[in-house]
This record gives structure tokens, sequence and C-alpha cells, in this order.
């Protein structure tokens, strides 16, 4: 009796860890179909994520061109001015990393990043960060801490305006740093 339960019970077993290695084991066609339809809609996903990076990256492109006169006479303003810095002190330095808290456009973030990290090899004692975006605080921050000088977060979250640049400028000047240039 018990010799026959286990050529009954044999067969069975087999079968079992027959199904078990199958699916461990070659795909099937429907596992393969899924998994294409799966890529296909990663595709269509990456894809409209494009097109939205596009359009924003041009419309930020156009309220650029049509800030950038202001710039210019502010520029103009400054070169123009007879006011001359204090030849006997250091000069000290204050640059402002802009980019962004969130997003894609990792090769912009590591640019500035690249720039502002090679100002401070330079002169890092003489040199400060305002940190215009969570982006360069968190890339900045592991290497050039004691450097960050503010951060402020939040601001691109619409079109930039002049609001937005003069509360970054009011911070700036109300840091307390004594900058000479930058």
């Amino acid at each position: 009796m018990m010799m026959q339960r286990t050529q009954l019970l044999l067969p069975l077993a087999m079968e079992a860890t027959m199904l078990a290695q199958q699916q461990r084991g070659m795909a099937t066609l429907k596992m393969i179909s899924i998994r294409l339809k799966s890529v296909k809609n990663i595709q269509k996903i990456t894809q409209s994520m494009k097109m939205v990076s596009a359009a924003k990256y041009a419309r930020a492109e156009r309220d650029l061109k049509a800030a950038r006169p202001y710039g210019i006479g502010a520029q103009q303003f400054f070169e123009k001015t007879e006011i001359q810095a204090d030849e006997k002190a250091e000069p000290k330095k204050l640059l402002i990393a802009v980019t962004s808290d969130r997003g894609l456009c990792g090769a912009v973030h590591t640019g500035v990043a690249r720039l502002i990290r090679g100002e401070l090899a330079q002169d890092e004692a003489n040199t400060k960060v305002f940190c215009v975006g969570d982006k360069s605080r968190a890339i900045l921050s592991r290497l050039y801490g004691k450097n960050i000088l503010m951060v402020a977060n939040e601001v691109g979250r619409l079109p930039p305006t002049f609001l937005d640049a003069s509360k970054i400028a009011n911070e700036v000047l109300q840091t307390g740093y004594d900058y000479t240039e930058g």
C-alpha cells in the first residue's frame, strides 16, 4: 500500500517541478508580448516628457532674450560708475549659481557646478556662493559646503519675472557679505 502511494505521488511531484522550471526558464509568448507593450508605453512617456521639456526650454529662452536688454543696461551702468574698490584688501568674490530644484537637465546642473568648482579651486578662502535652486546646493555642498552663503529654493516654479530677480538681489544684499567682484 505504501509503495502504491509513492508511485502515485512521484509523477505528480515531477510534473510540478517541471512547471516551476518552465516559469523560471524561457519566457512564454504572452510574457514577451507584455514586455514589448510595456517598453512601447515607456517610449511614449519618454517622448512626451521630451516634448514638454523642449517647450519649456523654448519658452525660457524666449523670456531670456526679452530680459537681456535689462542686464546689458545694468552692466553698462556699473561699468561707468566712478566707484573704485579698495586696492589694499584682498578681493572677495560672490558667485550666484542658478539651477533648478528638480528635473531632467543634469547636464546644465553639472556645467554650472563645474564652473563654480573651478572658481572655488582658484581662491576658496575669498569666494562665497549663493545657490538659487536645490541642485546647485546638492552638488556643491559635498566639497564646498562652508562656501555656500545662502540657498534660495522654489524660484523657478513659474516663468521668471523681474520680481523674482529683485527678491534674489535683495537677499544677496542682506547677507552682509562684503564682496568686491563676482
